[in-house]
């Protein structure tokens, strides 16, 4: 799997405005939905919704990492989020997200794409240095270089 099928430049919003956990599915839907990843961008917010009922995805340390698998998705995708102002996420430590990496991903792949995704983005995010250089990060191309060290590890 290569970087560039799953996220470029126009799926990454350093600068989101959103004041809530639901304004910011929502944006990062529509990132997904302008490029033509998913079908229906209220039946993919509403699957990361159902998810995030079961239990939260926030993932602590500031990012939050929701997911769908769903028929809606055409394409495996992530999209991200900054956020200067952290929103509540019902994250596992307590604290704002700030910075939020949405997983979309076909119901086809689910047992492959999205485990193979979550289980390294999880693995790199428990570093405390690859943590901080997302969440400094200030241009979109860091970001994605960033990335590159986890999904060219999926290929192992």
């Amino acid at each position: 799997m290569q970087l560039t099928t799953l996220i470029n430049k126009d799926l990454i919003d350093l600068d989101l405005r959103a004041t809530d956990q639901l304004g910011v599915i929502e944006q990062l839907a529509s990132l997904l939905e302008k490029q033509g990843r998913i079908e229906s961008k209220s039946t993919f917010t509403q699957g990361v919704l159902a998810r995030e009922a079961q239990i939260t995805t926030g993932f602590g340390n500031g990012i939050a990492i929701p997911h769908c698998k769903s028929e809606t998705v055409r394409n495996a995708s992530i999209a991200i989020g900054k956020l200067e102002n952290g929103v509540d996420w019902k994250a596992m430590d307590d604290q704002d997200v700030h910075f939020v990496i949405m997983l979309a991903v076909p119901e086809s792949e689910a047992g492959t794409t999205h485990l193979q995704i979550l289980s390294k983005l999880s693995g790199k995010l428990i570093e405390e240095d690859f943590r901080n250089s997302l969440m400094t990060a200030s241009e979109k191309q860091e970001i994605l270089h960033l990335l590159s060290e986890c999904v060219d590890e999926t290929n192992e």
